[in-house]
C-alpha cells in the first residue's frame, strides 16, 4: 500500500484534508478487514460487535497515490524521483514480510498443534513434521513462501501464496510509478502542447484497456496461468483507480472539464464493480458489493473536494492526530491484516469476547505501523536518499501530498509525482 510520508520538505501551510481522507482510508482498510475479512477467513473470530462489509479503502489510496505522482514527477530527474519512491516504500514492506511470515510459521502451527523438525533449517523454512500447510485455515507458511513475498511476485501465478493480502498494493504501486517515471523522462507526450489531451487519453486507456484485456480478449473465467500472469502480475485490475488520480490531478489544474471528470469517474467506479465482482454477484469470500461500490464513489468526491475545495478547517482541532496517524498509516496497513487476526486468535483462546477483541487489535495494529515507521520506514529513507556526507534532514510526519499551495494559473501538465 502506498508511502504516505513526505520527501521533499516545505515550510508551507499544511493541508488537513488529504490527511483526512488518508486516515479515512486507512481505518476503512483495517476495519473491514478485522471485523469482516477476517472472520470470513477464520470463522471463530466472528463474533465482533461491528461488521464493516465494504472494502474501498485501498483503492482510494491508489487514488491518493496516483493525485500526487502528478503533482512531482515532473520536479527534477525522475531517476532520482523513482529511488526515492523505491527507497520510502521497500524496506518497510521487507521488514514486514519478515516479521509477518516469522510470527505467522510459529503462531499458525502453534494453533493447528504442529510442531517443526529440530534442525535450524525446519525450524525456519521447512514444513511442519506432519508435512500438512492447511491443517486448518491457519496456513503454516514455508522457507518458498517468504521468497515469493520478499520477491514480490505473488501476483504471476495462481499458486503462490499471499502473506498479507494488503501486500497488493506494494507491486502494483512500483509499476506504476517506474512507468511515470519512464513517460516523464523518456517520451515527449507529456512535454508537448498535446499533453493535457495525451493525459485525458492515458487515464482513459487505463480504465478501458485492462476491461478489454480481462473481460473480452482472455475471458474472465480464463484459467490459463499466463492469463492470470498478464491481469493480476502486472495489476491491470487495479490500474483504474490511477486512472482516477490522474484525472482527479488534471481537473484540479483545470486540464480537465467537470462533465469530463464525473465521466470518467463513472467508469471508474465502474471498473471497480466488474473487476471486484467479474460474475456481477459477491462470492462467499468477497466484501459485500453494493457498499463497497457505494463507499468507493462517495470516497472519491471527498478526493475531489480535498483536491480542488477549501481545506477542511472544521477539523483543525484533530489536526494533531489526524495528521499523526497519516504519517504513520504505511506502517499501519503493513501490519495490520495477517497479524491481527493472528492477535484476534490468540485473544480469543484467551478468553476475550470480540468487544473487547476489537480495540485491542486496532490498538496494537497502530503501534505496530508507528514502530515500524519511527525505526525502519524514516531511517532507511534518510539513510537511502541522503548523499554520503551530507547531513540529513530532520524527519517530517506529514504526507507528502501537503505541499505548499501552487500557482492559480496555468501549470505544465505531466502524469506522475509523489503518492
Amino acid at each position: 500500500m502506498p508511502s504516505f510520508l513526505p520527501e521533499n520538505p516545505r515550510a508551507s501551510t499544511r493541508r488537513i484534508s488529504w490527511d483526512a481522507v488518508r486516515v479515512l482510508a486507512v481505518l476503512a482498510v483495517m476495519l473491514g478487514h478485522i471485523t469482516h475479512q477476517g472472520p470470513l477467513a477464520h470463522t471463530e473470530l466472528n463474533d465482533y460487535p461491528v461488521k464493516v462489509t465494504a472494502q474501498f479503502g485501498a483503492a482510494i489510496l491508489m487514488v491518493v497515490s496516483a493525485f500526487f505522482v502528478c503533482q512531482t514527477v515532473r520536479r527534477g530527474d525522475s531517476g532520482r524521483w523513482m529511488w526515492k519512491k523505491a527507497a520510502r516504500l521497500v524496506p518497510p514492506y521487507l521488514v514486514a514480510v519478515l516479521l509477518t511470515y516469522f510470527v505467522m510459521r510459529w503462531a499458525d502451527a502453534s494453533f493447528n498443534g504442529q510442531e517443526f523438525g529440530s534442525h535450524w533449517w525446519d525450524k525456519l523454512f521447512g514444513p511442519t513434521t506432519d508435512g500438512v500447510a492447511w491443517a486448518s485455515s491457519w496456513y503454516v507458511p514455508v522457507g518458498w513462501d517468504l521468497l515469493v513475498n520478499l520477491t514480490m511476485i505473488q501476483g504471476w501465478h495462481q499458486g503462490f501464496i499471499w502473506l498479507d493480502g494488503s501486500y497488493w498494493t506494494l507491486p502494483v504501486q512500483l509499476m506504476v510509478f517506474a512507468g511515470a517515471a519512464l513517460l516523464w523522462s523518456r517520451t515527449p507526450w507529456f512535454r508537448s502542447p498535446h499533453a493535457a489531451r495525451h493525459a485525458k487519453l492515458l487515464a482513459w486507456a487505463m480504465v478501458v484497456v485492462p476491461l478489454v484485456l480481462r473481460f473480452w480478449v482472455f475471458g474472465v473465467t480464463n484459467t490459463s496461468p499466463w492469463a492470470f500472469a498478464v491481469v493480476f502480475g502486472f495489476g491491470l485490475h487495479r490500474l483504474h483507480a490511477f486512472a482516477a488520480g490522474v484525472a482527479v490531478w488534471l481537473w484540479s489544474r483545470d486540464r480537465l472539464s467537470t462533465p469530463h471528470l464525473a465521466l470518467l469517474l463513472a467508469a471508474v467506479v465502474a471498473a471497480q464493480d466488474l473487476h471486484l465482482y467479474p460474475f456481477h454477484v459477491a462470492l462467499p469470500t468477497d466484501p459485500s458489493r453494493l457498499p463497497s461500490i457505494i463507499g468507493f464513489a462517495l470516497v472519491l468526491v471527498l478526493v475531489c473536494a480535498a483536491a480542488k475545495g477549501p481545506d477542511w478547517t472544521f477539523l483543525r482541532p484533530l489536526a494533531p492526530v489526524i495528521g499523526w496517524f497519516a504519517g504513520i498509516s504505511y506502517g499501519v496497513y503493513l501490519l495490520h491484516q495477517e497479524l491481527g487476526y493472528i492477535l484476534a486468535k490468540a485473544l480469543q483462546l484467551a478468553g476475550l469476547p470480540g468487544w473487547a477483541r476489537l480495540p485491542l487489535v486496532l490498538g496494537a495494529a497502530i503501534g505496530a505501523g508507528w514502530l515500524l515507521t519511527k525505526f525502519v520506514e524514516r531511517p532507511a529513507h534518510r539513510w537511502l536518499t541522503t548523499p554520503r556526507g551530507a547531513t540529513a534532514p530532520p524527519p517530517r510526519r506529514a504526507p507528502d501530498d501537503l505541499v505548499r499551495e501552487e500557482p492559480t494559473g496555468p501549470a505544465p501538465v505531466s502524469v506522475g509525482g509523489s503518492s
